[in-house]
């Protein structure tokens, strides 16, 4: 009689941890002051609109490694969402989260009027994609000026890939 509540309570509540949204935390230790001069990251737009970008990097160091080709392959993606001067307000990154909790991604510590959904998202080197939700409008890459650009430097693979949104949607 009492397990059957008992395992209606667990599949709900593995149900609710599989739907669970993921609330991306800000990684920002020290408010930055600069502006990023990479305009595959960001360009400057007008005083009510920001840039939400992502960056996709990797690096390979030899390592002579016959069993294994990628033992020396190490990558990181990060979105950064830039105010109208291109100055970081906040870096995020999936990975730092310490959980595999999955998309939809929100980013909601800006005290930016609406939240920020990522919705979809590629971190592939060479294809990185993303598209985002914030208040009433979608943004994504390859639409309204949104791009993806090759922005690597020797053993360094990188990819920046920007959008920009209005703040007060």
């Amino acid at each position: 009689m009492i397990a059957q509540p008992l395992k209606l309570a667990a599949l709900l509540a593995i149900a609710g941890l599989v739907s669970a949204d993921c609330d991306l935390h800000n990684t920002m230790t020290e408010p930055e002051t600069e502006p990023e001069t990479r305009e595959a990251l960001c360009k400057p737009q007008g005083a009510d609109s920001w840039t939400f970008a992502m960056d996709n990097s990797a690096v390979s160091v030899p390592t002579f490694n016959g069993e294994n080709a990628l033992a020396g392959v190490a990558g990181n993606s990060a979105f950064i969402v830039y105010d109208n001067y291109c100055v970081p307000q906040g870096t995020y990154s999936p990975d730092n989260e310490g959980n595999d909790c999955g998309i939809p991604y929100w980013i909601n510590d800006l005290g930016l009027p609406y939240d920020i959904k990522v919705s979809s998202v590629d971190f592939g080197l060479g294809g990185g994609y993303f598209n985002i939700e914030y208040s009433d409008g979608a943004y994504m890459i390859g639409e309204n000026g949104a791009t993806c650009e090759d922005i690597s430097d020797g053993l360094y693979a990188e990819e920046g890939c920007k959008t920009g949104f209005p703040v007060n949607g």
